[in-house]
């Protein structure tokens, strides 16, 4: 993992992958696997943003049920599938506890026929992990009793149990990328950080040969030259075709600003606890009335969240601010009174 900018220039590359982050190292190690010749340039360090500051969820696609999104349910499953299999050391089952009220959308009957209409879906999310401690089962249910002893401060009156269902967990987002980084350099692929795109080289007619970029420590600047250039810089992309060729994506994308905390202390045992926040999913054709927030283990710290809003300005520019971050207290101490936290709880 040599960082060798003279190799980015050396040559034309069949392809040239902007952004570092989980997805551009991805798509440089399976073009790298295919024979391409790959160089890949990210303008801070590898999985520095996005990517490092994710739930750590390796979601299996569940939660797309509620949208009848069957096809991403299924790519979903594949993807976890993969990692649980090729990444045992980063990535491990998760159990999710889902507490149950009464009856209806609110009981366990919709959970159930839901863990149902999943288990069908992904019949074959297991095959192919030899390692049982690895694989996803379906889910079961647990009783009042049992709820309550695993999470004692749950709110007892009209709760009748809960179900548990099963997701992934990455140990470490940026050692997961690292490793997929580093297959695809052994793979022949050039890599380096710290290198910043600052426009697409074109011929006239608009034909992208390549991009323009200038190293961030020194300040020197060169071209790449590639047959094809995958612009995966995250929420940056459209500034990047923008900047270099006057270009807007019609309609403009929509991005998200979705933000979690970490506390510094284990709130759960080794189960995660989902609970019902203020919001609902305007999207979803069927769900439990509001959105789920959850209280993740992870490592000797738990994870809470997540909020979701839609978000215009510059990435650069997405912070949380001191009012947005007492409403979030407010609302998981609302879901759940007894863990009563604040900010001294928060890992900074």
């Amino acid at each position: 993992m040599r960082r060798d900018l003279n190799a980015l220039t050396r040559k034309e590359y069949d392809l040239v992958v902007v952004g570092g982050g989980i997805f551009g190292i991805c798509a440089a190690w399976h073009g790298a696997l295919r024979g391409l010749s790959v160089a890949l340039i990210e303008r801070g360090d590898f999985c520095h943003a996005t990517s490092a500051n994710c739930f750590k969820m390796v979601h299996g696609g569940i939660r797309y049920l509620q949208h009848a999104d069957w096809q991403r349910i299924r790519e979903s499953s594949e993807e976890r599938k993969s990692l649980l299999r090729i990444a045992p050391h980063l990535v491990h089952p998760l159990p999710i506890v889902i507490p149950t009220y009464g009856h209806g959308v609110q009981g366990k009957g919709l959970l159930c026929a839901g863990l149902a209409a999943y288990g069908i879906i992904t019949f074959d999310r297991n095959r192919g992990i030899r390692d049982p401690a690895r694989r996803i089962p379906l889910g079961h249910l647990l009783s009042k009793g049992e709820c309550l002893s695993e999470f004692p401060g749950l709110e007892a009156e009209g709760l009748t149990g809960a179900v548990v269902i099963y997701d992934g967990q990455m140990y470490s987002p940026s050692r997961l990328a690292l490793s997929f980084l580093r297959s695809a350099i052994e793979s022949g692929a050039v890599a380096a950080n710290y290198v910043e795109a600052t426009g697409l080289a074109h011929l006239k007619g608009g034909h992208v040969r390549g991009v323009t970029a200038k190293d961030v420590l020194t300040g020197e600047r060169f071209k790449i030259f590639a047959k094809v250039v995958l612009n995966a810089a995250g929420p940056w992309a459209e500034g990047l075709l923008m900047r270099s060729m006057g270009l807007r994506l019609n309609p403009q994308g929509t991005y998200s600003r979705d933000a979690y905390f970490i506390v510094s202390r284990r709130l759960t045992g080794s189960s995660a606890l989902a609970v019902q926040g203020r919001t609902r999913d305007p999207d979803a054709i069927l769900s439990r009335q509001n959105r789920h927030l959850f209280l993740v283990p992870w490592r000797n710290y738990t994870l809470v969240g997540v909020w979701h809003k839609v978000y215009e300005d510059a990435p650069e520019a997405c912070i949380v601010s001191e009012e947005e971050l007492q409403g979030f207290i407010d609302e998981i101490n609302g879901a759940y009174p007894a863990l009563s936290l604040t900010c001294v709880d928060f890992l900074t």
